[in-house]
């Protein structure tokens, strides 16, 4: 079943949608596609319910696949290179799945 991490961003100063679009214009979660084998899906998300608040949500094989981007140095030079971009707390929460239902739509 599928590893999922949820990194719960927090923006401290300006709009959410901005900090949402420092992950996307620097392509962040498409690094993380391109570098390791084992990444499946990700998804930056708003939150429709905190207008301070962006979730950047990514699917791997396993967790071996999350901790091998936790630590690639690609992912390193991303957070040094974005260091001071937007002004944020994160909170990373990990899951692993045990039970899937999809309608086949998606």
């Amino acid at each position: 079943m599928t590893f999922w991490s949820m990194m719960m961003v927090k923006v401290l100063e300006g709009p959410a949608e901005a900090a949402a679009q420092v992950w996307i214009k620097n392509r962040i979660v498409e690094a993380a596609a391109e570098t390791i084998s084992g990444f499946l899906q990700g998804e930056v998300m708003l939150s429709t319910d905190e207008p301070d608040q962006v979730c950047v949500m990514c699917g791997w094989e396993d967790k071996a696949a999350y901790e091998e981007w936790q630590n690639s140095p690609v992912r390193a030079k991303i957070t040094t290179d974005l260091s001071g971009a937007v002004s944020f707390d994160i909170k990373t929460v990990c899951f692993q799945s045990i039970h899937t239902v999809s309608s086949g739509n998606g």
